[in-house]
């Protein structure tokens, strides 16, 4: 692989075939969590029971992810397909997205419901984390700020245009299942058509994969690589803050607000679109001035402070326009922390030559965020007597201190 700084820049179609690959992956990742497993849980257990049934199944669904990502990611950076390194994987994850889907649509239970759900999460991180390891694959250092702010655009196009076909097949429950990963698998394809695949020679070193190698593939000695820790700690942080709003939303604007079921599809949407269109306007510019000023952290703090002040504001607010009011202010905050914080860790990367499994090891922050937010969630409900005011407040915390958490990286200024 060449080093970062002979890579050669990469042009528009590189851009907009990944742009749209990540848009795909988040419409696949986001639509159940943030609407259709809320509406399926209540469906099946009923009101009262349905908060816990959902932290359960989205808690125990992440953590397969959890543990065979980082092995995934290693077993890319061997791979040696002729079609490339991270095809075979963003292929399985588009199939397995589709017919995963499908399932969760169809489950008659809980249980059913919950093993869907984590073999889903499975498929889904196929697509998102070869698409990671992409970026250092092919993208130069001057770039990486904008690209990765394009990562950070994607995530609210997607919640537009996944909470907008949600809202619209909302009296269906399978279309509300599948029509996301279908967008996804379609972006793969297009991805795939348009970009060139790092591709590893058969005649390269491969070492046996010992079980310490294995047991290793889960660990980034912190010791030796704090920065990369401290930006992992600090992406785990944020991600719980987030994963709060985006699991219990529709909750929130139930039981705080005194929403209708037959109403919070359509106000996902438009919380959805107003958090999104400030995030659009924070996500690119935000890592462009990054790269031109060649400065990361600054602009991870106060990202992450304006984004939890946010929630603090939606968790005091008594009707829906104020809502809306601090789901604006939290897309400033959101799109440039994803943006900015994705190019900073590219930067203090461990080890170059096993690009795909650190990433992965970056992205368990990521995934054990959602699965540590809802099993933490029904003991703030519990201390803060069923509030869902609490729990927001909790939220925008917590996002405040996984910005703080990046003040000791030295790696990156």
């Amino acid at each position: 692989m060449p080093s970062e700084s002979e890579l050669p820049p990469v042009g528009k179609s590189f851009i907009f075939a990944f742009a749209f690959a990540y848009a795909g992956f988040w419409v696949a990742c986001l639509m159940p969590g943030t609407v259709s497993l809320a509406l399926k849980v209540r469906a099946l257990v009923g009101p009262e029971d349905a908060a816990n049934a959902l932290s359960v199944i989205i808690g125990v669904g992440v953590l397969l992810p959890l543990v065979l990502m980082p092995v995934v990611g290693r077993l890319s950076d061997r791979t040696t397909a002729r079609i490339g390194m991270r095809r075979p994987y963003l292929l399985i994850g588009a199939v397995g997205v589709v017919a995963l889907g499908a399932v969760m649509a169809l489950a008659p239970n809980v249980p059913v419901l919950l093993i869907a759900f984590a073999m889903y999460s499975v498929a889904a991180n196929l697509i998102g984390t070869p698409l990671l390891a992409v970026i250092a694959d092919r993208v130069p250092v001057h770039q990486r700020g904008l690209v990765s702010g394009l990562v950070g655009l994607t995530l609210p196009l997607a919640m537009i245009g996944g909470t907008f076909i949600i809202q619209l097949v909302a009296t269906s429950t399978l279309l509300t299942f599948l029509l996301p990963p279908i967008i996804a698998a379609l972006s793969v394809l297009v991805f795939i058509g348009l970009v060139n695949d790092r591709r590893l020679s058969k005649d390269a070193p491969k070492p046996r994969l010992s079980v310490r190698e294995i047991a290793g593939t889960f660990w980034v000695n912190p010791l030796r690589h704090p920065d990369f820790a401290w930006v992992w700690f600090g992406r785990l942080l944020f991600v719980i803050g987030y994963g709060f709003l985006t699991t219990y939303q529709a909750f929130f604007l139930l039981n705080h607000l005194g929403s209708g079921p037959d109403e919070v599809p359509r106000q996902i949407f438009v919380a959805s679109l107003v958090l999104s269109i400030t995030t659009i306007l924070t996500s690119v510019t935000g890592g462009k001035l990054s790269d031109l000023l060649r400065r990361r952290k600054v602009f991870v703090l106060t990202s992450a402070a304006v984004y939890g002040v946010a929630l603090v504001i939606a968790s005091l607010v008594t009707g829906f326009n104020g809502y809306l009011l601090a789901m604006g202010i939290a897309g400033i905050g959101y799109g440039a922390f994803l943006a900015v914080d994705l190019a900073l860790v590219t930067d203090v990367l461990p080890d170059k030559a096993n690009v795909g499994k650190d990433m992965a090891v970056f992205n368990m922050s990521s995934t054990l965020a959602n699965a540590l937010a809802p099993a933490a969630a029904p003991f703030i409900l519990l201390l803060g007597g069923g509030s869902y005011s609490t729990l927001f407040a909790v939220a925008g915390g917590v996002a405040i201190l996984g910005g703080i958490a990046i003040l000791p990286v030295r790696g990156v200024r």
